[in-house]
């Protein structure tokens, strides 16, 4: 770490990353936007409680930028932003409040330090090795999307795949993934896609992890992507593929996405992207469920959930010691009994018309 130079600040000379990683959706327009997204997203009350019963400790200097010419500001804390969050909050209740976070009232002597140890940069590539392994593979880690935006930044200024991949401490076919659907993604909403827009939280593992298979990839264009790809990446030829793939994934204003869970959502949209039929019915109803049962395997289908009820029906049977006499119960297992029966009955109906000399099982 010869590239920090140590240092100490007042708190109050200090300011926000408002471009910080962590809080890759947003410039923030000042530092109480910051903070607010910070109590909504970041667990600060467990910071406070810990600040607040043992006191501030320079364990972990802030690592402060002498100058960012992008914000134009001086002293910014671009690692160690959740702690200068609570060092403002405890020295201002009014701010707390306003934020919603609830400090002690009683805040102990020591909690807000006049001077902190910061490390300090004259460059943010100067601490990116560290802050990319604490947080990417570290005790404190960033959400997948945070992930892809911070390796797509540092790529752009170091194109060095495998230096990169190996200084953030992750192999080199996680980073392709990442870094990948986080072009993919910046393309669309260059083209109009609106993350603001979509219907409940941004799950970015959906777009990363669809892209591996091979039916989406063609879908928008894509010849491969187990390798690196360029900023826009998708051809023009295939722009209104892009959206409407997102809009499957994520939803848009009024129309709510196809994906669900990822299992098996994402799987069934792999198969209804390889037959146009289904692609079809999918654009003309956003209803994957539908869809799907245009190319579903059923006999597979059959198979798995006929499996699957013999596996159930053993662990009722293993557990049959624990029955109380509960006469409701019984009246389920007669049911079930009923059901599997009729089930059976069919399965030889129809196996004898394959095979007619077939008995009675």
């Amino acid at each position: 770490m010869s590239q920090f130079r140590e240092d100490t600040s007042s708190p109050s000379d200090l300011n926000f990353d408002l471009r910080n990683p962590r809080m890759p959706d947003n410039l923030f327009a000042n530092e109480e936007e910051a903070i607010q997204h910070l109590v909504d997203n970041a667990s600060l009350s467990e910071l406070i409680d810990s600040i607040t019963s043992s006191g501030w400790m320079n364990y972990e200097p802030m690592i402060v930028l002498d100058r960012d010419d992008v914000l134009k500001v001086d002293d910014v804390v671009i690692e160690g932003n959740r702690r200068l969050a609570v060092l403002r909050l405890l020295s201002d209740p009014a701010l707390a409040k306003r934020v919603g976070q609830t400090i002690p009232k009683d805040i102990p002597a020591g909690s807000i330090p006049d001077i902190v140890t910061v490390w300090r940069v004259k460059t943010r590539a100067e601490a990116r090795d560290f802050i990319g392994f604490k947080h990417i593979n570290g005790a404190f880690k960033w959400d997948s999307f945070a992930k892809a935006k911070y390796a797509a930044e540092w790529l752009a200024e170091e194109p060095d795949l495998a230096t990169v991949s190996r200084r953030l401490g992750d192999t080199h076919n996680t980073v392709v993934r990442l870094v990948n659907g986080y072009r993919v993604l910046t393309q669309s909403e260059r083209q109009g896609f609106d993350r603001g827009a979509i219907s409940g939280r941004f799950a970015f593992s959906h777009l990363y992890t669809g892209l591996t298979r091979p039916s989406l990839r063609e879908y928008v264009g894509l010849t491969d992507t187990g390798t690196l790809l360029p900023e826009n990446p998708i051809p023009d030829s295939h722009a209104a593929h892009l959206n409407q793939l997102m809009v499957w994934l994520y939803g848009q204003g009024d129309t709510p996405p196809v994906i669900q869970s990822q299992n098996p959502d994402l799987k069934h949209l792999a198969s209804v992207l390889e037959n146009p039929s289904a692609i079809a019915m999918l654009s003309s109803t956003n209803d994957l469920e539908v869809a799907y049962e245009t190319v579903e395997d059923k006999p597979a289908r059959f198979s798995a959930e006929l499996t699957a009820l013999l596996a159930q029906a053993k662990t009722v049977s293993s557990l049959i010691g624990n029955y109380d006499g509960d006469p409701e119960l019984l009246e389920i297992a007669s049911t079930a009994f009923k059901t599997t029966r009729a089930i059976q009955q069919s399965m030889l109906s129809e196996a004898r018309d394959v095979n007619p000399g077939l008995r009675d099982a």
